[in-house]
C-alpha cells in the first residue's frame, strides 16, 4: 500500500501528494451535527438564544472537523442586530400590518438595529421539510451575508411554521391572534379581541337592543375571538344570537353589505349590528342606507379596529379601537427580552381594546 504523506496531518490544510484536501464547509458542520446551517452560523457568531445542547453538538462538530470559519479579522464586525419582520399569508396593503411594521422599525432604529421585511406564503398542511425558511442568506446593506438575530411574525401562522422556527433556533415572537393552532408554545402578544367583542355587545344591550346582528367569518381566528365575546355578552343577558358568520365575499366591504342584505331578508326586527371590522361596518351602512334604514335612528352599528376614516363617516362610526403601534412596540420589546435572556418559558402579553363611542349608536327607546 502506498504511504500517504501530509504536511500538517489529516486536518484542515492537509495535502495528498501535493494536492490540497478541501477544507470542511459550514454545510459539512451542519450535517455532522445534525443541525441547520443557520444554527451553525449562529454558534460561530456567538449569537444568544441557542439551545445549550444544540450549541454543544455544533461546537463538537466544529472541533471534530477542524472547521475554521472566516477569521475574525476578515469578518466585517457589526454592532447592530438584524431583525426580520415577516408577514405570513397576508399582504402589506392591509393598513394594520403596515402600522405594526412602522412601530417595529421605529423602535429598532432607536436602538441602532436593522429591520428586514419579507413576505412568506404557505399552506397549514405543508410539511416542515418543505417549509424550511432560510434566514442566513439575506444580504445586509454593508454587503455581508448575515443571519437573523430575531424575527417578528404578524400574519397567519400555523403550527407547522413554528416547528420550523424552533428547529433553526431563531428567536421569534408572533401576533397570537393570528395563530391557528390550539397550543402556542412560543412568545406572543395578543390583542384582547374577546373583551372587545364583549364590551361592544354589552354597550348595545345597555342601549336596549336585543336583536343584534354579528358579521364576521369565524373561520378566521381574529373574527372568532370577537364572536366569542359577542356570545358571552348575549348569554349573560339571555339573548339569542343572530349571525352571519360565513364570508359572502373576499372583500370585507362587500361581505358587510351582502350580510346585511341577507339578514334583513331573514329578520326584520334587527335593531343593531356588530361588524368585526370597520370595512364590514361601512358595507353594512351602505346596505342600510339603500333600504332607507337610518343609522342610528332605526339601526345602531358598531365596527372594529378604529381605522383612520371611522371618525369621518356619516354618522361617525362607533368602533372598538385596537392600537397597532402599541402592538408593534410590544412585539419588538418582547423579542429583545427573549434574545437577551437565558432560556425560559414562553411569555404571552395581552393588550387591551377600547370602545370608542360615536354617533352610529342610539338607545332603542329613542328610536
Amino acid at each position: 500500500m502506498e504511504n500517504v504523506k501530509t504536511k500538517t496531518g489529516t486536518g484542515v490544510g492537509s495535502s495528498v501528494k501535493g494536492r490540497k484536501v478541501q477544507k470542511p464547509t459550514i454545510n459539512d458542520v451542519a450535517e455532522h451535527a445534525h443541525a441547520s446551517i443557520s444554527s451553525v452560523s449562529r454558534v460561530v457568531h456567538n449569537h444568544l438564544g441557542i439551545n445549550p445542547a444544540l450549541r454543544s453538538r455544533i461546537e463538537h462538530a466544529i472541533k471534530d472537523l477542524n472547521y475554521n470559519p472566516i477569521p475574525r479579522k476578515r469578518r466585517l464586525k457589526r454592532s447592530y442586530r438584524v431583525i426580520f419582520f415577516i408577514l405570513t399569508n397576508r399582504d402589506l396593503d392591509i393598513t394594520f400590518h403596515a402600522k405594526v411594521l412602522q412601530a417595529v422599525e421605529e423602535e429598532c432604529t432607536r436602538r441602532g438595529d436593522l429591520v428586514l421585511f419579507r413576505t412568506f406564503r404557505y399552506a397549514p398542511e405543508t410539511s416542515t421539510e418543505q417549509l424550511e425558511l432560510s434566514l442566513n442568506n439575506i444580504i445586509s446593506p454593508n454587503g455581508e451575508k448575515t443571519v437573523a438575530d430575531g424575527a417578528v411574525f404578524t400574519g397567519g401562522t400555523s403550527p407547522n411554521f413554528l416547528r420550523v422556527l424552533e428547529r433553526i433556533q431563531t428567536p421569534f415572537v408572533v401576533l397570537g391572534n393570528n395563530y391557528s393552532g390550539s397550543d402556542l408554545t412560543g412568545d406572543a402578544v395578543f390583542l384582547d379581541l374577546h373583551r372587545g367583542g364583549y364590551d361592544a355587545t354589552k354597550y348595545l344591550i345597555d342601549l336596549g337592543h336585543k336583536k343584534i346582528l354579528f358579521i364576521g367569518e369565524i373561520g378566521h381566528n381574529w373574527f372568532n375571538e370577537i364572536y366569542t365575546g359577542y356570545l358571552k355578552a348575549l348569554s349573560a343577558y339571555r339573548l339569542e344570537p343572530f349571525t352571519q358568520t360565513k364570508s359572502l365575499s373576499d372583500s370585507l366591504y362587500s361581505n358587510g353589505y351582502l350580510s346585511v342584505v341577507m339578514a334583513l331578508e331573514q329578520q326584520s326586527e334587527m335593531t343593531a349590528i356588530l361588524a368585526a371590522d370597520d370595512e364590514m361596518a361601512l358595507g353594512a351602512l351602505q346596505a342600510l342606507n339603500e333600504r332607507s334604514l337610518a343609522v342610528p335612528r332605526q339601526v345602531s352599528i358598531i365596527g372594529f379596529n378604529d381605522d383612520d376614516y371611522a371618525a369621518f363617516t356619516v354618522p361617525p362610526l362607533t368602533t372598538v379601537k385596537i392600537d397597532p403601534h402599541a402592538l408593534g412596540r410590544e412585539l419588538i420589546s418582547l423579542l429583545y427580552r427573549k434574545s437577551n435572556d437565558a432560556p425560559r418559558k414562553p411569555v404571552s402579553v395581552k393588550l387591551p381594546t377600547v370602545l370608542v363611542k360615536r354617533g352610529s349608536c342610539r338607545p332603542l327607546s329613542a328610536i
